[in-house]
């Protein structure tokens, strides 16, 4: 009788193994894989130079930045998958990410910047991708060592999504590039510089002294810091020889219209001077009004021969005034 009873013991409980293992395994699972996020990195593959994604498990943590760091960094890695390769440069370092709703802005170092334009979307697209595919995260915005990329209008470029970036092999035509450019405009008296520096986007092709004298008549963007040339201004022609002199071919307006009363000559001419001067193979400006050279700009200063850049408005002495 006891032995009868035993055995209808033991098989109610292998039915109830039988029963309860699916549910412990599911529960199991469960707890196994709770505290984790499915996201992705994509890579490059540079047989037809689209982007690919690869699967990637994120531990979610209170920061959910570091989330996002975490995928940036595995960008970096090698995926270890046939005709793939990471879509970041060595060069190109990660320095911060934060969160600002469902918005990431991703930090990188200046080496972005000399990105060549296909390298350089291809880079941009994969962290696009990449970041977005966490769920707290909707848009990208991209900044360089803290601050934000600029087109040539001068103007942030801004959020990017899965919307408004491609992962496909085509690449824009246009060649277009990233550069920082010291831009000197001045004070609220008009007495000394305000220097700014400006992350922009650039067209390879386009001189970069005319991008310079471009964002210089579009005016300042920081606060406190005041134009030095009329909005009128227009460019004719802008070129650099090869002894270091860069010929600076404005419109009349140069000469007839001002930005403000306080801003006088001495402070106009030499914010574009010195902006144009920190370029690596400018050393010297000659201006010329509508093609041709004059004696003098205003009657204050000499245009007849090549500026100099200074350090401070402070420190030009009078040998270039009349």
């Amino acid at each position: 009788m006891k032995k009868k009873k035993w055995l209808l013991h033991f098989a109610l409980a292998v039915i109830a193994c039988i029963i309860l293992l699916p549910c412990l395994f599911l529960l199991g699972s469960k707890l196994g894989s709770s505290g984790m996020e499915d996201a992705e990195v994509y890579y490059l593959v540079s047989a037809n130079n689209s982007l690919k994604e690869v699967r990637e498990s994120v531990a979610q943590e209170t920061e959910p930045s570091n989330m996002a760091f975490y995928l940036l960094e595995r960008m970096k890695e090698d995926p270890k998958k046939d005709g793939m390769v990471t879509a970041v440069p060595a060069e190109v370092e990660f320095l911060s990410v934060r969160l600002e709703d469902k918005k990431a802005i991703v930090d990188v170092s200046a080496p972005y910047l000399a990105l060549e334009s296909a390298e350089e979307v291809i880079c941009r697209s994969a962290i696009v991708w990449t970041v977005t595919s966490l769920e707290m995260v909707d848009d990208v915005e991209l900044t360089v060592e803290g601050r934000p990329l600029r087109n040539q209008q001068g103007e942030e470029i801004g959020s990017m999504n899965r919307e408004n970036v491609r992962i496909d092999g085509n690449v824009p035509a246009e060649t277009t590039e990233y550069a920082i450019l010291k831009l000197y405009f001045t004070n609220a008296d008009g007495t000394d510089f305000q220097v700014e520096d400006r992350v922009v986007e650039v067209n390879a092709n386009q001189a970069r002294e005319k991008t310079i004298l471009e964002q210089l008549i579009a005016g300042p963007l920081e606060k406190g810091y005041y134009p030095t040339i009329s909005a009128d201004t227009k460019i004719r022609d802008v070129t650099t020889t090869k002894d270091g002199i860069c010929y600076v071919n404005l419109s009349q307006d140069f000469l007839t219209k001002s930005v403000a009363a306080n801003i006088n000559e001495v402070v106009t001419v030499y914010s574009i001077v010195n902006s144009l001067c920190e370029l690596e193979e400018v050393d010297k400006v000659q201006f010329l009004m509508e093609g041709e050279k004059i004696e003098d700009y205003k009657g204050v200063l000499d245009f007849s021969t090549p500026f100099t850049a200074v350090e401070s408005l402070q420190t030009i002495r009078l040998q270039n005034q009349k």
